[in-house]
């Protein structure tokens, strides 16, 4: 498990499951500059999961993945060579978060930073909400074009419009929203109207957890790859740039929701990242 602390805050990394992206999702990806990035089944292996903040008297939930769940690959974009495995499984975000010593009714905040599918999918699992104790936060321009166009039996839906009629929800506008102290959401918009970021800032220590502002490591130093499922490709590309040249070269440390690894990482100034 990937662990880091930020002033009194301690944050660490839970998987809940692996999604093989084939290299149509990502436009502009040339796998032959950039070694290392295609699993031997010839897709891009990314984690889903989430990360828990602790610390300061609150315990928040960042994401709840992709649930206990499978998908498949879209028509014509399965690997070749047999039947592969499941495009998508989740399933393990309840377990890792009980390895960190948490229950579900422990967590007083799910900070979910956009409506996707594979950020809310432990939100309510048939309809029951997971964590019957928290507040639910989203950003507010994620409804509509997300969610309420929907078919009414999509999961995605009625796990959301559960935690909505238990009257957990809250949605957030503007650009700095405070969660907690030292804890800002950051209006982030491109990959979905509404996407924040969280940023962790404390005893001059700062963390900043990027949800999908970024998909992958090759995005870090090369502008010219995007990701098909951002909402206003454009818009998500300046959104990225600008954090990207905001954080680097400094302490800042950052992870992104689907870097292999989970990894807690500080960019140098021509943006090669390195471990923290």
């Amino acid at each position: 498990m990937q662990r880091i602390t930020v002033g009194g805050y301690t944050i660490e990394a839970l998987t809940d499951g692996l999604v093989r992206l084939p290299t149509p999702f990502f436009p502009g990806l040339d796998p032959a500059e950039h070694s290392g990035v295609l699993d031997p089944d010839g897709t891009v292996h990314v984690p889903v999961g989430g990360f828990l903040v602790r610390g300061r008297g609150r315990t928040i939930l960042v994401d709840a993945g992709f649930g206990p769940r499978e998908m498949g690959y879209p028509d014509g974009m399965a690997p070749a060579g047999g039947d592969p495995a499941p495009m998508g499984v989740g399933g393990d975000l309840l377990t890792a978060l009980g390895g960190a010593g948490v229950r579900p009714e422990d967590v007083d905040t799910v900070f979910v930073t956009h409506l996707h599918s594979d950020h809310v999918g432990w939100l309510a699992p048939e309809g029951t909400p997971a964590f019957g104790q928290a507040r639910i936060v989203h950003g507010a321009a994620d409804w509509q074009p997300l969610i309420g166009g929907l078919p009414h039996d999509d999961w995605s839906r009625i796990g959301l419009e559960a935690v909505r009629a238990a009257g957990s929800i809250e949605a957030i506008h503007g650009d700095a929203v405070a969660l907690a102290p030292g804890i800002t959401a950051r209006h982030t918009p491109g990959h979905t109207p509404g996407h924040y970021v969280l940023d962790v800032e404390a005893d001059d220590e700062r963390l900043v957890l990027l949800g999908d502002v970024i998909h992958t490591p090759v995005q870090l130093r090369d502008d010219r790859v995007r990701f098909i499922g951002d909402h206003d490709p454009d818009e998500a590309a300046r959104t990225r740039q600008r954090w990207l040249a905001e954080i680097a070269g400094t302490s800042t440390v950052i992870a992104a929701a689907h870097f292999p690894g989970m990894e807690f990482l500080r960019l140098d100034p021509d943006r090669t990242p390195r471990a923290v």
